[in-house]
C-alpha cells in the first residue's frame, strides 16, 4: 500500500511524529513518500527522505513570542497560499498515486484528495484552535471564528481524524466527534525497552555522576532567545554539562560561546533527541506537543517554556504540570528559569511522576492504533 504523507512545516514536531509513524509503517510493507515546507521540510531531507516541497505558510513573531497581529495583517496571502497549496496537493496526488493520503495539520490536502477521490486522514493535535483568546482584538476574534468552520468542513469531508494523544485531552467540536480517535502519541521506538541510562550516558563519553542539561527549540525559529539566555547564565547553573539543540533554522555558529567552555555543548541537530533528553537530568523546552509528549513518556523532569502568545503551548504546560515533573516560567524571566534550574537540579531525585497518570497515558500505543485505523479504511473501499 502507497502512503503520501503531508505534512505542516511549522516547528519539527509535526514532521517527528509523521517520520515515527511512517516507520511503523513500513514494517507492514507500506511505501510512504514525503511532503512539506519550512523546518519540515529540512527534517525530512536531514533524514535523506527526498520529501517534495510544498508552499511555505508560516507564523509572524518575534524571537520568544507569536505576532498575533502581524499574523493577521498577513494572512491576506493566505487564501492564495492555500490553493498553490492545494493545486501542489492535487499533482503530487495525481504523480505519486497514493492508495491514502495522510495529513498532519494541513487542511488544502482533504480538499485535494476528495476532489481526485483518493481516502485521506487528518493527524492534528489541535481542533479549536483559540488564539484569540490572547485579545480583545475583534478581527482576530472573527478571523479565528471563520478559520475554524472552514476547518470543520473541510475535515468531515476526510476518512477519519487522528488525535496523538490520549482521551479528554483535546477538545473536539461535536460535529467531528464521530470522525476523531485517540490513539495515543507517536513515538520512534519503544522508549521503554531502550538501553540503560547509564550505558547511553557512557556510549556519549558522560559519566553517571555529571549532572547534564539539555536544552531543546525544537525546529522553532522562535527560541533562538531562549538558548541565548541559557548561554549567558550558564557559569550560574550548577551542572557539569550543558547541551544545546539549536534546531535546524538556527546556525550554532550564530552564538558566542568561548572553545574553552567545556561546561556548554551547542549541536544543531539530533536523528534521536529522546536519546539526550532521557540521558539528562533535567531538559529545558519549548512546550511543542511532540516534546512534551516524549518528556512524559520517558518521565523525564523538565522545565517547558511557552512561546508568548502560543495558546497551544500554555495548553500543552497546563495538561503535562499534573503529572508533577513539569515546571515553567515566562521565556523572558531570566532570574526565575535560573532558580527554576537550580532548585529542580538540587532536588531532582525527589521528582516523581503521577503513576497513576502515567499508568494511563503509557498505554496508548499510537503508532499501532493508527495503523489498525488505516487498514479498516483500505479494507472498506
Amino acid at each position: 500500500m502507497k502512503v503520501l504523507m503531508i505534512t505542516c512545516g511549522v516547528g519539527i514536531g509535526h514532521a517527528s511524529r509523521d517520520l515515527a509513524l511512517a516507520e511503523y509503517l513500513k514494517e507492514y510493507d507500506y511505501e510512504v513518500e514525503f511532503a512539506s515546507y519550512g523546518s519540515g521540510l529540512h527534517y525530512y531531507e536531514k533524514n535523506n527522505l527526498n520529501p517534495h516541497q510544498l508552499p511555505s505558510m508560516n507564523f509572524e513573531g518575534t524571537d520568544g513570542a507569536i505576532d498575533i497581529d502581524e499574523s493577521l495583517k498577513q494572512s491576506k496571502d493566505i487564501p492564495f497560499t492555500f490553493i498553490k497549496s492545494m493545486y501542489k496537493d492535487a499533482t503530487l496526488i495525481r504523480q505519486i498515486k497514493p492508495d491514502l493520503v495522510i495529513a498532519d495539520s494541513d487542511y488544502s490536502t482533504p480538499i485535494a484528495s476528495k476532489f481526485l477521490n483518493i481516502p485521506c486522514i487528518i493527524i492534528t493535535n489541535d481542533l479549536t484552535f483559540g488564539f484569540s483568546e490572547l485579545t480583545d482584538n475583534s478581527a482576530i476574534q472573527y478571523f479565528e471564528k471563520s478559520v475554524s468552520k472552514i476547518i470543520s468542513t473541510i475535515s468531515k469531508g476526510c476518512q477519519s481524524i487522528l488525535i496523538p494523544d490520549i482521551p479528554e485531552t483535546v477538545e473536539i467540536p461535536k460535529e467531528l466527534e464521530n470522525k476523531s480517535t485517540y490513539i495515543g502519541p507517536l513515538l520512534h521506538k519503544d522508549i521503554q525497552k531502550e538501553e540503560p541510562v547509564e550505558i547511553t550516558r557512557q556510549r556519549h563519553g558522560f559519566t553517571t555522576h555529571e549532572k547534564i542539561i539539555v536544552v531543546t527549540i525544537g525546529g522553532s525559529e522562535f527560541g533562538k532567545l531562549l538558548i541565548t539566555i541559557v548561554i549567558e547564565m550558564s557559569s550560574q547553573i550548577n551542572a557539569d554539562k550543558i547541551i544545546i539543540f539549536t534546531g535546524l533554522e538556527i546556525d550554532p555558529e550564530d552564538f558566542n560561546i568561548d572553545p574553552e567552555d567545556k561546561k556548554v555543548i551547542i549541536k544543531q541537530f539530533s536523528y534521536n533527541l529522546t536519546e539526550w533528553m532521557k540521558l539528562s537530568n533535567l531538559t529545558i523546552a519549548l512546550a511543542g506537543h511532540t516534546t512534551s509528549m516524549e518528556l512524559l513518556t520517558i518521565k523525564k523532569p523538565n522545565i517547558l517554556i511557552p512561546l508568548e502568545n502560543h495558546i497551544e503551548q500554555n495548553r500543552n504546560i497546563k495538561r503535562m504540570m499534573d503529572y508533577n515533573i513539569t515546571k515553567t516560567t515566562s521565556i523572558k524571566n531570566k532570574e526565575e528559569l535560573l532558580h527554576l534550574i537550580n532548585e529542580s537540579l538540587e532536588h531532582i531525585d525527589d521528582i516523581k511522576i503521577n503513576q497513576e497518570m502515567y499508568d494511563e497515558f503509557i498505554q496508548y500505543e499510537g503508532c499501532a492504533r493508527a495503523l489498525e485505523i488505516i487498514e479498516n479504511i483500505n479494507n472498506n473501499k
